[in-house]
């Protein structure tokens, strides 16, 4: 992956709550993904700081804090072995096999992989060498199954349902506000460039030259002409971040924000600060 150019995020200021639902939208080069991609310290902010709870990612162990967050990304990573094995192969500590099969059951519930059913074998088939023999769209369920069943605090979105159809995507956002036994609930902010997916999320983020221009639900910002346009232009080549594995860890609950410059904290819920990054 090329790094970002410097400076692409310029007094970037936002706070997420914990089970918020955050999309990040704007064109190309408006440094959505960059954003996405400090908060599990794929890069590092210049200045500022980015804050998980009350505490500042920077001073964490790089291992602690991805095991807090995963990362799934528009074209999905997967491996030569069989759907169990790819869903839990990023679940960390001690389980059961029972245990372990209700992780596996409930995050392919949460990803809406009812077609996992219909394989040869469930969910011992094996798929093959990145998944090929799986359509897009199942291939981006399964990422995203993975990633839960790593019970991440922070879910990091880079346009993942851009192969489903809406209903699905629908049914996917709603199942991950409501979790399913101990997983789902997680913090999430997406990238996204369909108005459908945009509609789901709690709060939008409109950004424009790595600042943020504006912030409300969807139905809000459609009142605003340059957002009403994003929404109905037509669709963005992907910036592919497919070299990169998925980054599927994580624990329960947390809250976060992501990079900002000066702002105030409150007590109880995370603050970032920052600037640009390199």
């Amino acid at each position: 992956m090329r790094p970002h150019r410097a400076g692409c995020l310029r007094g970037l200021s936002f706070k997420a709550f914990a089970g918020e639902v955050v999309a990040l939208v704007g064109a190309t080069g408006s440094g959505k993904s960059t954003a996405l991609t400090l908060v599990p310290r794929f890069y590092s902010p210049t200045s500022g700081r980015i804050l998980l709870g009350r505490e500042d990612i920077a001073d964490m162990p790089l291992p602690v804090l991805r095991a807090q967050t995963a990362f799934v990304f528009e074209e999905a990573v997967l491996f030569s072995g069989t759907v169990r094995q790819n869903v839990l192969m990023g679940v960390r500590g001690e389980y059961s096999e029972e245990e372990l099969e209700q992780t596996l059951t409930g995050a392919l519930e949460l990803a809406a992989c009812d077609f996992v059913a219909d394989l040869p074998e469930g969910v011992d088939t094996v798929i093959g060498e990145e998944g090929l023999s799986l359509s897009g769209g199942q291939r981006q369920r399964l990422s995203l199954a993975r990633a839960l069943a790593a019970r991440p605090a922070v879910l990091l979105l880079d346009d993942p349902f851009s192969a489903l159809d809406v209903g699905t995507e629908e049914r996917i956002i709603t199942n991950l506000r409501g979790g399913e036994g101990n997983l789902g609930g997680a913090t999430t902010l997406l990238t996204a460039h369909r108005p459908s997916t945009v509609a789901l999320a709690d709060r939008v983020l409109l950004l424009e030259g790595g600042k943020i221009v504006a912030d409300g639900t969807h139905t809000e910002l459609m009142k605003l002409p340059a957002y009403r346009a994003l929404m109905s232009a037509e669709p963005e080549a992907p910036a592919s971040l497919a070299h990169i594995a998925d980054m599927l860890f994580g624990i329960a609950e947390g809250e976060v924000s992501a990079a900002a410059e000066s702002t105030q904290n409150r007590e109880g819920s995370p603050t970032g600060e920052g600037g640009g990054t390199q």
